[in-house]
């Protein structure tokens, strides 16, 4: 059905009567010629006013048509695309939105963000609906989330909805949102118009998760339109890691931060700063984008004992968020080792540790305790725990071991009489499954032990100088179904497993198939005994267990990085507000979990025995929304498999475009080519005709000499 844009127009047809009333009312002239017979003009009369009427009624014809054609093109004509049932009547729609909320959106163009932006579209498109009209609405975060999951007519409430919204803080996922909200589309069965609408930035990253969207399954007669808002070259610049060196750092000792640098857009030079506790450590002006390394290092001189706050910042930009990366700096006074087991278990170990401990330059420091006193001590605070013979433990202090271990922690287990093969079956973290205990006969006892792994840096000192090793063995450990990731460092006779390594979270596990003290074996008695005891406390301070920073997290598994933390503890954010810890039992054990921790910055914690609050965490927002690099718009419909998707670059484009695929598009611009077409087919046809115009005589048929031809 026709409708126009500019009907004042129309009234312009008028003119098109002009031409009709210069034919009607022009004379036909007349041509008089004094002859004695008329009979042959008559007979040319009558074949020259056939054709004259029908020169005459094409030129009307030309010059009707083209002032039609140009009366139409001024009123702007426009036919609806709709299907054939709703040529009667405006068809209604179902329009799902699918809305960007990764951290991005916070772009400044001007005096508002893209997010802005954002919202004001989908508003505008809201507002735009009938009352028979309805809409859903889905937020494409890292998971999606339905703000209004079925199709509903309540505009004022979906728009207030969006309008309390802000962006997230974490990247998009815009394949999975379109999946929810397709579907969302296809449970409605009548025929109606469907539009699916995807609001976001111009970066490239959200695209990259359709792996699972298959175009096939799109709802029948869906259009796709996407809003790509912001800028279209848009510039960043953002600290994205750092690294100290060394990991573990002494008291007194400078600590050298390495830091990279990640933007989009062209090359430019910018400063980057480093703040430790409150107060600008270094600053340097570095060239970075289009290619540059943007890599550097900062020194901190030697800071005192304790947990220091610090920041890598760059100047702020348009996307000021991620401007800053807040990170953590513990130091040391000494490497403290935790030995778990009773005095006799422990003694030679003891002894071992004791010497390394009364070398100032090891800065080892040594705590015992029993079995009974584990749960009361703070696992995160030392950078290895051995347990001789300590087995068997209860399930949360199974539990808390391995929370410290997933964290980063180093723990080496020396077995014991005390323990059966069952004890060890609990325990998820070990090289292996215990299968016995074996009792070695006299004359096997003697064993030679080999390195497996020769340049482990475990076992690398230990093989200067000390010949070959050997050792008395009366009963081992007997292994079955080894982890994969398992190494076996050190085996006795090249077949029994002596040292056994496994990697389990962020720390790793050591277990020895013999006992720490000499009712297994007389290895308490080799030389090997006290270098590798001070070799384990050294791996574990070389491995770093503390965690600089983290990132922006839905929950924390608290245990992982503060083992401190109990029920009793409080964890506030950067702005002063309490976080909420949710306990859980894993099998029997109590597990801390902190709950959104969505704000970058540093987070403190107290405890009953240690009220003040002391710096815990430095949160910060993920880095991989840092890269603005845009999409090229032609990849889009190939990454969304559609054959047309329709693109905008703002609210405008969009508007104009829902109306366009709504109504029809305008035949303005066509009907004014077809007017210049009939212009130049009526002036040349006019042309000929007046040069084409036979002479009278000619048309009389009469000849020069005035006799009447073909007499």
């Amino acid at each position: 059905m026709f409708s126009f844009l500019t009907p004042l127009f129309l009234w312009a047809a008028i003119a098109a009567t002009i031409p009709l009333v210069l034919h009607l009312i022009q004379s036909r002239r007349s041509v008089r010629v004094p002859f004695s017979t008329i009979r042959f003009l008559k007979l040319a009369e009558s074949r020259s006013s056939r054709r004259i009427k029908m020169e005459n009624f094409i030129l009307w014809l030309l010059r009707t048509l083209l002032i039609l054609f140009l009366v139409l093109a001024f009123a702007m004509p426009m036919l609806r695309t709709t299907g054939l049932t709703n040529l009667l009547r405006r068809a209604h729609r179902d329009i799902a939105i699918v809305l960007d909320t990764s951290y991005s959106m916070n772009y400044r163009t001007g005096r508002e963000t893209v997010w802005d932006q954002a919202i004001e579209s989908a508003v505008a498109m809201i507002e735009g609906l009938t009352d028979h009209d309805r809409v859903c609405v889905f937020l494409a975060g890292k998971d999606v989330t339905p703000l209004v999951e079925q199709l509903s007519s309540d505009r004022e409430g979906t728009i207030a909805r969006l309008k309390h919204l802000r962006p997230a803080h974490d990247l998009s996922r815009l394949g999975p949102a379109l999946m929810a909200a397709n579907d969302a589309l296809k449970e409605e069965a009548r025929r109606r118009e469907r539009e699916i609408h995807i609001i976001t930035d111009g970066q490239s990253l959200p695209w990259n998760s359709f792996e699972r969207w298959d175009a096939g399954t799109l709802v029948e007669h869906a259009t796709v339109f996407v809003s790509l808002l912001g800028v279209t070259n848009p510039e960043n610049t953002s600290p994205i890691k750092v690294t100290l060196d060394p990991p573990v750092i002494m008291a007194d000792m400078p600590v050298r931060v390495g830091v990279g640098l990640a933007g989009s857009g062209a090359a430019r030079d910018t400063i980057v700063s480093l703040v430790v506790d409150g107060e600008e450590v270094d600053r340097r002006a570095i060239v970075q984008g289009d290619g540059a390394d943007g890599d550097t290092i900062f020194t901190i001189p030697p800071l005192g004992p304790g947990v220091h706050t610090a920041y890598i910042e760059t100047p702020e930009d348009n996307l000021p968020l991620d401007d800053t990366l807040h990170f953590l700096v513990r130091t040391r006074e000494h490497l403290p080792a935790l030995c778990v087991g009773s005095a006799d278990a422990t003694l030679f170990l003891r002894l071992a540790l004791g010497a390394a401990a009364d070398d100032e330059a090891s800065g080892i420091s040594l705590k015992t305790i029993t079995p009974d006193a584990l749960s009361a001590e703070p696992l995160s605070s030392y950078a290895c725990i051995f347990l001789c013979d300590a087995l068997p433990l209860p399930g949360q202090k199974i539990v808390q071991m391995e929370q410290y271990v997933q964290g980063g922690g180093l723990l080496v287990l020396w077995p014991g009489s005390g323990a059966r093969v069952e004890d060890y079956a609990p325990w998820r973290c070990l090289p292996g499954t215990v299968s016995e205990i074996i009792e070695l006969p006299i004359a096997e006892r003697t064993q030679l032990l080999r390195w497996n792994q020769p340049t482990h840096p475990l076992l690398h000192p230990l093989r200067q100088g000390l010949g070959t090793p050997r050792l008395t063995m009366r009963r081992h450990l007997g292994w079955t179904e080894l982890a994969e990731e398992t190494e076996v460092l050190v085996t006795a006779n090249a077949a029994t497993p002596f040292v056994l390594s496994r990697p389990y979270g962020r720390g790793h596990v050591f277990v020895l198939s013999v006992s720490a003290n000499r009712s297994w074996s007389d290895f308490p008695l080799s030389p090997y005994f006290l270098p590798l005891a001070h070799q384990f406390v050294q791996y574990a301070a070389g491995m770093g267990r503390f965690t600089p920073y983290l990132w922006t997290t839905d929950s924390l598994l608290v245990g992982e990085h503060l083992s401190e933390a109990t029920t009793d503890s409080t964890l506030r954010s950067p702005k002063g507000d309490k976080v909420a810890l949710r306990s859980s039992t894993v099998e029997g054990a109590t597990v801390l979990h902190a709950e959104a921790l969505f704000l970058p910055g540093i987070y403190t914690l107290s405890t009953p025995s240690q009220p003040d609050p002391r710096p815990a965490l430095a949160i910060n927002l993920t880095r991989r929304e840092s890269d603005l690099t845009p999409i090229v718009t032609d990849e889009i419909p190939d990454r969304m498999g559609l054959d047309e998707v329709i693109l905008s670059q703002n609210q405008e484009e969009l508007l104009r475009k829902i109306e366009e695929h709504r109504i029809g598009r305008t035949f303005g611009e066509a009907l004014l080519w077809l007017a210049l077409i009939v212009a130049v087919a009526e002036g040349v046809y006019g042309n000929m005709l007046v040069r084409g115009v036979p002479k009278l005589s000619e048309t009389l048929g009469i000849t020069a000499a005035g006799k009447v031809g073909g007499a």
